[in-house]
């Protein structure tokens, strides 16, 4: 073999595995069209609130349209499901909280497994909740609430946004913590749950300022108490459980989200999001709109950091259920 041959075959071969690498790693073109970001609750609450805040700034660092889908049901399972059956292009996102890890101890088909079927792009803020009855509700504490609930066992009604999700988790926390007895309501939305509140059809809510607020400066409402080490600031003297005794453990860490895609989604597509999601959180006037709405801790991260999250959840929620003896329901 020649030498001009020999250097022609190297060439050709070299090019061979250079194109099969660069075909595995250089994603379709992206964005290629709207990009679609899950809510897998009803419009209102805060997963859904934080979509539509962060949407402006990432569709005009994307270089595309970004909507917003509500797709509430099954403790979250529908929009998780759909989210884990969509193409893994970049095109289909999702908001994602501890609904996304408690749904399968809740659902006994949910469609998903949470640490197979997901691809981690950042984690986004937390918010804390807390206990809001309408503005002439008996109870002007803590301790008159806990007080009237023993009296009345099973008399007080509370909606949450269903099995599984936030508001009822962290209803539970507090029910477990001070030992009372109540009728629980599940809506397909939080905010309906406290229009509930409001027409006086049910007593209690527990949810984050983020979709209370408005009521709660208006005088529709009134919260009292919160999750949290710390009081809210826009509540001025509202206390927080652990002050009034109520020890409320994992529930005071707040409600963390953070965002998805589909399992095999390429890796320079996570990144691109990523960023979008970042500098959409580093917006001066996003980030305002967000703290307005008492959300906390607002710093973004790493694909990784999601992770490390979601894992931990795993690990805790399933010791959770499992001490409790909650199987899911078909």
């Amino acid at each position: 073999m020649t030498g001009k041959l020999a250097r022609g075959l190297l060439f050709a071969v070299t090019a061979m595995f250079s194109q099969t690498a660069m075909a595995q790693t250089t994603p379709a073109r992206f964005p290629n069209g709207p990009i679609t970001i899950i809510v897998p609750y009803a419009a209102g609450g805060p997963p859904d609130i934080i979509a539509r805040l962060l949407s402006p700034v990432m569709g005009e660092e994307l270089g595309a349209t970004v909507i917003v889908e509500n797709r509430p049901g099954a403790s979250t399972a529908i929009g998780s499901a759909q989210l884990a059956r969509a193409t893994p292009d970049g095109q289909t996102l999702m908001m994602v909280d501890p609904g996304l890890v408690v749904s399968p101890h809740m659902v006994a088909k949910p469609g998903y497994e949470v640490q197979k079927d997901f691809a981690w792009i950042a984690p986004l803020m937390r918010s804390y909740m807390g206990l809001v009855v309408r503005a002439d509700f008996p109870a002007k504490s803590i301790a008159e609430f806990i007080a009237m609930a023993k009296a009345k066992p099973g008399d007080i009604k509370y909606g949450t946004s269903g099995l599984g999700t936030p508001p009822y988790l962290g209803a539970l926390a507090f029910l477990q913590a001070t030992n009372i007895d109540l009728t629980h309501v599940p809506y397909r939305g939080v905010a309906l749950a406290l229009s509930d509140v409001i027409a006086g059809n049910i007593s209690a809510v527990w949810m984050s300022q983020a979709t209370a607020g408005p009521q709660t400066r208006s005088g529709l409402v009134r919260v009292l108490g919160t999750f949290g080490d710390q009081r809210i600031a826009s509540l001025g003297g509202v206390p927080t459980f652990r002050e009034t005794g109520v020890d409320t453990r994992v529930a005071d860490q707040g409600t963390w989200f953070g965002m998805a895609a589909p399992a095999g989604t390429p890796r320079p597509i996570i990144e691109r999001i990523n960023a979008a999601v970042n500098k959409a959180l580093r917006d001066p006037a996003t980030r305002e709109k967000l703290e307005k709405a008492d959300f906390a801790g607002i710093n973004g991260g790493t694909p990784e950091d999601l992770s490390a999250m979601i894992d931990q959840n795993v690990v805790y929620w399933g010791e959770v259920f499992a001490k409790a003896g909650v199987k899911p329901t078909e």
